[in-house]
């Protein structure tokens, strides 16, 4: 808009940059950050290195003093300043720590504190973690709101209550007052800022186990919040709380619990000395764990996970109940309660409409139920365990389905952003539950479930065909399809050399590429283990034996069963009548000879080479079937039989002939349908059509009457 003498067109025309305008520009944008800087230098004040801020008379620049008085005013102005643009969020900060201080009251310091934590959270980078020096900043404050609340129980704060910006407030005389605001919001912002810095950080580096250390601070941060939601009667925000403290204790077992409540019970012990009249100092609290738990005690801590879950069943929402259950089956499955963690589960119904859940709430199922699959397995309920996993390890995307990694898209390619949703829930490394021993359970079970499977449809041709584990039997294909196959390298190398070796009979070969896995000493209980598994080894192999080889004998002897696989006399005695009693094996068990004698429908017909011969002829048979069809196909034009039937039935012969010429078409004239000479429809001879030399059937009054209307075969 100046005028610089330029007209026309000219006055439009980009202009050259001189020094001046630099300078001009210069001094405008000065201008606009100096209320910034000003704030700023009011914040560095303590952080000077002795240097001192000047203004442009060469002054000692000096901030913005607070009082008591203007308080309410300069935190209003701060409040206001939240989320804008060019907003130095450090400065902010420094300011509301320097407001805590000014506050002569427990009500001004309440106000400040609310403020400065959300300003703490504020300064999380969006694509990152909070600093673990903020973050400690930031828990120590809500200990001193806790402690501020806890101690003057007149204040409360409500997601309903009032501002209460008011400037007398500096002359407040500790009357009942509800502030707006939310305590549980902070709570669960410093929960999830703790977990997405475990997220970001690499598990195996000391840095993730320094860390870890937050873990037990931040719990009683958590027990504590749940105290004052009690005494003041916040029910929705209590029923959240006890569900992040829940979240904090069902992945661990109970020796680790017992250590984390002893030092919640301290808590409650300083509150009770302290004569705070609240419901978890005076014992009338959901929070079971206020009374000292021995590390060694169990139920204790059973009991305390009992009560959190059983207060979210009665008084959460339907989310909140189905993940307290979920975690609750967790927690069992994972001290091999494995019955009651089952009865919960299938008396819960969650698993008919956990497809509608949330995501989170779909993670927590699939880990109960992996979960329940190990605790079976370690209980030596192999087929139970095997049910469990089949439907979450069949499906190749174990690590997407367990919030534990990002799965890799055959079909499609994941966008960025559900990448980054998918890494925004994430477990951290500590809750995750290992996949190599995950797999190695479900192939072990599959194993010993497939192997004796194969062996008793080889032996019965009439016998179900459908693999129990198709993930297991296209394993072992591709692994008896190499060439050259080296010693076991990693864990399914091991189990698929167990499985054929468990289907050649060397149980115990099976066995010990089965002891040589080394993901069982993750188990607590890995003796147990490798015992029940080199029981179940050998049974399978009896089984699978008898199997194989139920045709090659008439009677086998109970005493060199158990010399041949090392059982005892009575456990192959039950083994083999429950085998009769199911009709796995065509046998009878003779008692006084200690023998087990098969039915002549055995071995009449049933070596390998007959039932190799027997399944060649009904393949022959199927052939010949085809090529008769097919040759009456060629031999009548192309007519199916039914047509023909339909055709030719009730029909006199010159009727029958006549359609017959019309329908298959004419080869050596006009009226005639022969095939070597007028009037004839012959192959071998005149007025014959015969096959073998017996018969005079005519083929070409198949469809129509002969004689007498009767119709004949090909064959007659």
């Amino acid at each position: 808009s100046e005028d610089d003498g330029r007209t026309g067109i000219s006055r439009w025309l980009k202009k050259a940059t001189t020094k001046e305008d630099v300078s001009a520009k210069k001094v405008r944008k000065d201008r606009a950050q100096r209320p910034t800087r000003a704030v700023q230098q009011a914040g560095d004040s303590d952080s000077d290195d002795g240097f001192t801020a000047v203004g442009k008379d060469g002054k000692a620049a000096e901030g913005p003093k607070y009082t008591e008085q203007n308080l309410n005013e300069s935190l209003l102005a701060l409040i206001a300043q939240r989320g804008r643009k060019n907003t130095n969020k450090q400065a902010a900060i420094k300011a509301l720590e320097t407001l805590v201080d000014v506050g002569v009251n427990a009500l001004q310091k309440a106000k400040v504190l609310m403020a400065l934590l959300s300003a703490q959270f504020d300064s999380a980078p969006s694509s990152g973690y909070l600093a673990a020096e903020t973050w400690h900043r930031a828990q120590a404050r809500v200990n001193e709101l806790l402690q501020l609340l806890e101690n003057q129980q007149q204040i409360t704060i409500s997601e309903t209550g009032d501002s209460h910006d008011y400037k007398e407030d500096y002359a407040y005389k500790g009357a009942a007052i509800t502030l707006r605001g939310s305590v549980i919001a902070f709570i669960d912002r410093l929960d999830d800022e703790f977990t997405r810095s475990l997220q970001h950080i690499d598990p195996h580096t000391p840095e993730y186990v320094e860390r870890m250390r937050d873990a037990v601070p931040l719990y009683l941060t958590i027990v504590r919040a749940q105290g004052y939601f009690e005494r003041s009667g916040l029910s929705d925000s209590l029923c959240r709380v006890v569900l992040r403290r829940l979240d904090h204790l069902y992945y661990r077992t109970d020796a680790v619990n017992a250590h984390v409540e002893k030092q919640a019970a301290g808590l409650a012990h300083v509150e009770k000395q302290a004569g705070l009249p609240s419901a978890a100092a005076s014992g009338d609290s959901v929070i079971a764990g206020f009374e000292p738990v021995v590390p060694s005690t169990t139920t204790a801590v059973q009991g305390i996970i009992h009560a959190l879950c059983s207060f979210l069943y009665h008084n959460a929402d339907p989310v909140g109940r189905s993940r307290a259950m979920l975690m609750h089956i967790f927690n069992h499955a994972l001290h091999k309660r494995y019955h009651v963690a089952r009865d919960l589960l299938l008396m819960s119904h969650i698993q008919e409409n956990v497809h509608q859940a949330d995501v989170r709430t779909q993670v927590l199922y699939n880990r109960a139920v992996a979960q329940l699959g190990l605790a079976a397995f370690r209980l030596g309920m192999v087929q139970e365990s095997f049910e469990h996993l089949m439907e979450l390890m069949s499906t190749g995307r174990q690590r997407e389905l367990l919030a534990q990694g990002v799965g890799q898209q055959r079909v499609q390619q994941l966008s960025p952003n559900e990448e980054q949703l998918q890494r925004q829930r994430q477990l951290p490394f500590h809750m995750s539950i290992n996949l190599e021993l995950l797999e190695c359970v479900f192939l072990t079970a599959s194993m010993l479930l497939e192997i004796p499977f194969m062996a008793a449809s080889a032996a019965n041709p009439d016998a179900r065909r459908a693999p129990i584990s198709r993930a297991f039997r296209r394993m072992l294909d591709w692994n008896e399809r190499l060439v050259f196959m080296g010693p076991p390298e990693n864990t399914r190398d091991h189990i698929m050399a167990a499985a054929k070796a468990l289907a050649a009979g060397h149980w115990e070969e099976a066995c010990d590429m089965i002891r040589a896995i080394k993901i069982w000493a993750l188990l607590p209980d890995a003796d147990e283990i490798t015992a029940m598994l080199t029981s179940r080894i050998q049974v399978e192999a009896l089984r699978t034996y008898l199997f194989t080889y139920a045709t090659q004998f008439e009677s086998v002897s109970l005493d060199g069963l158990a010399a041949m696989f090392g059982l005892p006399k009575p456990k192959v005695y039950a083994l083999l009548a429950r085998m009769v009693y199911h009709s796995e094996v065509q046998a009878s068990l003779d008692e006084v000879g200690a023998m087990l004698v098969f039915s002549r429908a055995n071995y009449d017909a049933s070596s390998r080479l007959q039932q190799t011969a027997l399944v060649l002829s009904n393949k022959v048979n199927a052939f010949a079937d085809i090529n008769e069809r097919v040759f009456e196909l060629k031999i009548n034009g192309g007519q199916p039989p039914a047509d023909r039937q339909q055709q030719g039935g009730g029909a006199g012969g010159a009727g029958g002939d006549q359609q017959r010429a019309n329908y298959q078409g004419r080869r050596d004239g006009p009226g005639q349908g022969r095939r070597d000479g007028p009037g004839q429809n012959r192959r071998d001879g005149p007025g014959q059509n015969r096959r073998d030399g017996g018969g005079r059937g005519r083929g070409g009054h198949r469809g129509g009457a002969m004689g007498g209307g009767h119709r004949r075969n090909d064959n007659n």
